[in-house]
Formats: C-alpha cells, structure tokens, sequence
C-alpha cells in the first residue's frame, strides 16, 4: 500500500461528499486506501458514503473527541507508507496529491508537505503556511499583518516547493513512519494548534517541512475566518496557543503571553468603542462582531469562558464499506 488518505469529519456531510468526489479524480493507484474518521456527527455521512463511495472505509468515534485524536485513529487503521490527512471542507485540484507525493519523494530530508490553501474563487489562502506561535507573533496577530508578511516575501507567487516552520492541517501529507514515531497529533489539543504542534516535532526529529504551491486545494472552511467565527472558535484559538507555549516554551512564557493577550484585547476593546461612536448604523454592526470577539477573548483570559472537550471512553466502530 502506497498512500492512505484519511478525512476527518464533523458534521460535513456535504462537503464531504465534495471531498470523496476530488479524490476520485486524482487518477491514483490502485494501491490507495482512503478512511472516513467521523467524530460524532450522526449526520448521515456513513450512509453517505456507504451508498456513493462504496470503497472507503468508515470509522465512526461514538464521541466528538478533537481533530488531532481523530487523525490518530484513522493513522491506526492506515497501511499506506504515506498518509495525506484531509479536513472534509477541502476539495483537491486535479494533481494535487502527486504534486505532494513527488515533494515529498524528492528529498529525504523532508518529512512533511502542506498544500496551497485557495478559496472556491481561486483567492490564494494566508493559513495556508503557520509561524511557530510565541509571545509577540500572538498578540500582534491579524490578518492584515499576515497579508502584508506573505506580499512582502513573495513567497504567494512562488511556483517551486520551500521550506517553513508549519504548514495547515487542513491537508497535510507525511510519512507514515514518521508520523507514528513522533506519536501522532498531541491529544492535549482539542482543535487548532496539533498542525503547527506536529510540525515543530517533525522539525526536532530533523526533517524539514515543505510548503508545495503546486499542490492547489480548495478550502472552503478559509471563506469565514476565525475573526467571524462563533465563540468556540475564538476560545479555542487561544486556547491552543496557550497549550503550544506551555508545552514548548514553559508556563511562565505561556503566563506572559496571556497577560500580554489581556492588554492587547483591552486596547482593540476600547479603540472599538470609540470607533463605534462615530460609525453610521450598518458599520456599528461590523464593529459589534469585534466588541463581541475580543470580550470573548478577554474572558477567555480571566478563565471565565471555557469549552470542555469530550473525551473518547468507548471502542470506535469501523465500517468496511466494500466488504
């Protein structure tokens, strides 16, 4: 067995279906398997592809337990000597996965790809590379700093493969071997922070990591980002920065970049109501959606906005689909 793809799921039944159908039109070999690892949706995705794409696997996990878990089991169940891992909201660009394959191939010192990120219109995605978080690059984070970075270096419209510190788990390709001797994504992160976390630690290992532009994946979770997501997003977020800099840099320096986080959503808080004041009523509402993310961000900094992750205490049922 050659590759094994595996796509988490979460309540993405018909992205998924979008998913399953642009792998179809990769043209690979026989010898690729590819794994549905659903983490509680119950929404008709088993059905789904037992009815329409009758030779992938399905692993239901009776409980939501977290991306990076997820991605553990289905790693479990693979037998590839590389494993692509998929969000259910990305559809692959014809190539896509050979263009990985040969990055990959290409240097033994490369241990792990990621692809280009663009949305459905073909906009090329700032998520699609990660700075390793720490203390400054976290307070001072928004997306205009991170347009600015990518515009400044170049690095958008380059063609050929380079070298970063982390790329979106979004879709990421590593060898099997590797993955499992690094002990998979950390199950401390419930979601957002194991891709870059995984990275760092393949980088420790080594082995570089790769960025490939010729790798074009359609990420249609990028559209909204995580400065309009729901609460839980925003919580999360921090939630897992806070987790990567206790884990690689220590409490203290995870202390210091709360306090810091705390500053800066007090600043952003009060510049955003001052702002307020002036605005006509239609632009009030734009700023009410940031008043609203950083009172979250401040709350989350005080310890009063928390979101318990579910943990996995049942054996996960998996579905041979071709059987």
């Amino acid at each position: 067995m050659n590759l094994s793809i595996v796509v988490i799921n979460w309540n993405s039944r018909d992205y998924l279906a979008k998913c399953l159908e642009s792998i179809r039109h990769q043209r690979l070999t026989s010898d690729t398997e590819v794994v549905v690892v659903d983490s509680a949706s119950y929404d008709g995705s088993e059905s789904l592809v037992k009815d329409r794409f009758p030779e992938v696997d399905f692993i239901q996990s009776p409980e939501n337990i977290g991306y990076g878990r997820c991605c553990n089991l289905g790693a479990r169940a693979a037998r590839g000597d590389l494993l692509l891992i998929l969000n259910p909201d990305t559809e692959l660009k014809p190539g896509a996965v050979a263009a990985m394959m040969s990055a990959l191939s290409a240097q033994s010192r490369i241990g792990l790809v990621g692809a280009r990120l663009i949305d459905p219109d073909g906009a090329f995605q700032t998520s699609s590379t990660h700075p390793l978080p720490g203390i400054f690059n976290t307070v001072l984070d928004c997306a205009f700093i991170r347009r600015l970075a990518w515009r400044v270096s170049g690095r958008s419209r380059r063609r050929s493969p380079f070298m970063v510190n982390a790329v979106s788990g979004a879709c990421l390709m590593i060898r099997t071997s590797l993955f499992k001797k690094i002990g998979g994504f950390n199950p401390r992160f419930f979601m957002y922070g194991e891709d870059v976390d995984l990275c760092q630690r393949v980088r420790t290992t080594g082995y570089e990591v790769c960025h490939v532009p010729m790798a074009e994946v359609v990420h249609h979770g990028g559209v909204s980002s995580a400065s309009r997501g729901s609460g839980f997003s925003q919580v999360m977020i921090r939630q897992a920065v806070d987790v990567f800099i206790r884990i690689h840099h220590g409490p203290i320096a995870a202390l210091c970049c709360r306090l810091l986080i705390t500053v800066s959503a007090l600043a952003r808080l009060a510049t955003a109501s001052v702002v307020r004041l002036f605005c006509d009523r239609s632009s009030r509402k734009r700023i009410d959606r940031v008043i609203e993310k950083w009172h979250l961000v401040l709350r989350w900094c005080f310890g009063a906005e928390k979101w318990a992750s579910h943990h996995f205490t049942t054996t996960p049922r998996r579905v041979i689909c071709n059987a």
